[in-house]
Order: structure tokens, then C-alpha cells, then sequence
């Protein structure tokens, strides 16, 4: 009996390797996405840093104006910075949600042509069986006819 072969088999695997292209190229938005994330906490907790710097040089008393001006650029160094990292973020979002959409379809092509492989192959089984079941009978009534005779 032939053994059981899925025509579309290397389409198939062409599918799986383009689902995992879409599957690495997600996971890589993905760890962009960590990143900007990360880097804005760290501007975050920088301005943080800064205005308790601020409140501390102020609140002494003397006031030391090129402290007061180097502070105060880097204040605006540190809001251009989270403005910048905003924007990124903002153009990241597309191309999450197109990785995402391209990982779904390929994910739902892959799993149409499994099941297209399954049911081909259960249709093969089942013509096995019945050709196994169609030999059993020839081989029985061959034998009953030669009793016969």
C-alpha cells in the first residue's frame, strides 16, 4: 500500500517558516517597545532626581545662578528626551499591530493546511482500510470457493 503524502507538504512548511518570520519580527517590535519602555522610566525617575536637586538648591537660601541655569537646561534636555521617546512609542504602535495582524494570518493559514493535512490523511486511512477489508474478502472468498470445488 502507498504510503500516505500530503501534496501541499512543502507549502505547508513555507507557511510554518513564514509564521515564525512573523513570530521573530513581532518578538522584535516587541523588545523595541521594552526598550522605549524602560528608557522612559529612566528619564522619568531622572526628572524626578532633578527637581528634588531643584527644590534642595532652592530651598537653601543662597541662590547660585549658574547652578539655577545649568538645572534648568537640563530640564529641557530631559522633557525633549520624554518627548522624543513619546513620539517613538506612538510610531511603534502601527507596526505592532501589523506584526500582530501578519502573525494571525499566518498562524490561521498554518493551521488551515494541518487540518487540510489531517483530513487527507483520514481519507487515506480510510482507503486503506477499505482496500485492506476488500483484499481480506477476496482472499476469504477464494478460499471458500476452492472448498467449494
Amino acid at each position: 500500500m502507498p504510503k500516505f503524502r500530503f501534496r501541499l507538504e512543502t507549502y505547508l512548511r513555507l507557511k510554518i517558516a513564514a509564521r515564525d518570520r512573523c513570530r521573530a519580527e513581532l518578538a522584535e517590535v516587541l523588545r523595541a517597545e521594552d526598550t522605549l519602555k524602560q528608557q522612559q522610566e529612566e528619564i522619568e525617575a531622572e526628572v524626578q532626581r532633578h527637581n528634588e536637586y531643584i527644590r534642595g538648591v532652592t530651598q537653601k537660601g543662597r541662590l547660585n545662578l549658574d547652578l539655577i541655569a545649568a538645572a534648568q537646561r537640563e530640564y529641557v534636555y530631559l522633557k525633549s528626551m520624554r518627548v522624543e521617546k513619546q513620539q517613538l512609542m506612538q510610531q511603534l504602535v502601527p507596526h505592532l499591530q501589523q506584526r500582530r495582524q501578519a502573525l494571525v494570518e499566518a498562524d490561521h493559514e498554518v493551521r488551515t493546511l494541518e487540518r487540510l493535512k489531517e483530513q487527507k490523511q483520514e481519507q487515506h486511512q480510510q482507503w486503506e482500510l477499505a482496500l485492506e477489508a476488500k483484499q481480506m474478502d477476496e482472499i476469504a472468498l477464494g478460499g471458500f470457493l476452492r472448498k467449494g470445488d
